[in-house]
């Protein structure tokens, strides 16, 4: 696959010069150092609990900390998000990892309010880096581009997966609970230091860094609003596992193990990326509708778990409705770029990620806000009411959309 600065070197006449050969560790280091940072995005889930404790945090002020890691993500995205096309793949991601590592910096020295809104905001910044920029190298890397595709997007779900578990086992049975977590990670971005020895694809070339730009055209509002629907919904239910689980096993289950919340997310997360292995095989409509039915089901398993106080109630929740969110998830990205034009992609992609990052914070809060105010099962019964509401809509629209989408794409 050539890069977009050599075809127009080809195009204008000029000899495109040949690309270097793939070493056999090109496609498992950029796979490694995806997993490494999108851990680092869970990873202080765990550990949340111990900052409450000693910094007496209330569920907003730990929800919105949370925020704070999406607004590093969002603004990154939108900000760099053309950034490696410009000055390569290894030169945008060496500095995400440099960022990734300031982050877990900034938790181990300042343990303090300011310090994890930084240090969060930092480890969104450097997951935003990451994620598009990893993933266009696996395209470039990989011989098969689809599969590429869904290794990014595999990877990129289990890496936040584990990241809250290596946590959780950490805070558990390890010592210094809220500096341990963050050594280990920094030593696990090391190996991406390989990065500088693998081939760069990508023909530097110069021009200013533009904000992305959004836009949805008319012609496909209407299957991105299916789309952009669902995946808010189904980030609601991430993120709600990601921020507020140990509140919920806290309060409803009586279980105060720190090991439990990261097995909490890493279920949720975990079978979200495994779920993108099936949806592969089914159509974009089919997907969405398969995921949002299962997301509002794992949400009732999760608030029965909470009501008899059950683990293992909660857990089947967590799995069935991440199963649900990684199936939207992959669903909905599908069914967005396949109805747009060639030059209107980015757009839309960048849209159904605002919407899917807005719902990874926004409902968050607003449950915590709830938690702060009365009961958990109100809040959990209010979330998971709002949530299904939002998943049957999607289903109505994706229904309403028939087979209109399977050839329409919008025009330039």
């Amino acid at each position: 696959m050539r890069a977009n600065g050599q075809r127009r070197l080809a195009a204008a006449g000029a000899p495109a010069p040949a690309l270097p050969a793939v070493p056999r560790t090109a496609v498992p280091t950029v796979t490694y150092v995806l997993f490494v940072v999108m851990a680092g995005g869970t990873l202080p889930t765990p550990v949340y609990a111990l900052y409450v404790q000693r910094l007496h945090l209330s569920p907003p002020v730990v929800a919105l900390v949370f925020a704070a890691y999406a607004v590093g993500i969002v603004a990154a995205l939108l900000l760099f998000g053309g950034l490696s096309d410009k000055i390569g793949r290894r030169a945008t991601l060496v500095p995400a990892l440099v960022v990734a590592a300031a982050s877990s910096v900034v938790f181990i020295a300042l343990p303090t309010l300011p310090g994890l809104f930084a240090g969060r905001l930092l480890s969104g910044v450097s997951v935003g880096l990451t994620t598009g920029a990893a993933t266009a190298y696996l395209r470039e890397l990989h011989p098969s581009p689809p599969r590429a595709a869904l290794i990014a997007s595999v990877t990129n779900m289990a890496g936040l997966g584990s990241g809250a578990l290596l946590s959780g086992v950490l805070v558990e049975y390890a010592p210094s609970p809220e500096v341990l977590p963050y050594t280990v990670l920094i030593v696990l971005l090391l190996p991406g230091a390989a990065l500088v020895l693998l081939p760069e694809r990508v023909v530097a070339r110069g021009g200013g860094i533009r904000p992305q730009r959004i836009g949805v055209p008319p012609a496909v509002r209407r299957p991105f609003a299916a789309a952009a629907v669902a995946v808010f919904a189904s980030f609601a239910l991430l993120g709600l596992l990601a921020a507020l689980a140990g509140n919920f096993l806290v309060q409803g289950l009586h279980n105060h193990s720190h090991l439990a919340v990261g097995l909490v997310a890493f279920s949720a997360f975990g079978s979200a990326g495994a779920a993108q292995l099936l949806a592969g095989r089914m159509t974009p409509r089919a997907g969405l509708v398969a995921g949002m039915t299962a997301v509002p089901l794992g949400l009732a398993l999760i608030v029965t778990g909470l009501s008899a106080a059950s683990l293992p109630v909660f857990l089947c929740g967590s799995v069935l409705g991440g199963a649900g969110a990684g199936t939207s998830f992959k669903s909905g990205l599908a069914l967005v770029t396949s109805q747009a034009a060639p030059d209107r992609v980015s757009e839309l992609v960048s849209g159904y990620f605002v919407a899917a990052y807005l719902g990874l914070t926004v409902p968050v809060v607003g449950v915590a806000v709830l938690l702060a105010e009365g009961t958990l099962m109100t809040a959990a019964g209010v979330f998971a009411g709002v949530v299904t509401v939002l998943c049957l809509g999607s289903i109505g629209v994706t229904a309403a959309l028939g087979n209109r989408t399977s050839t329409r794409r919008t025009p330039p």
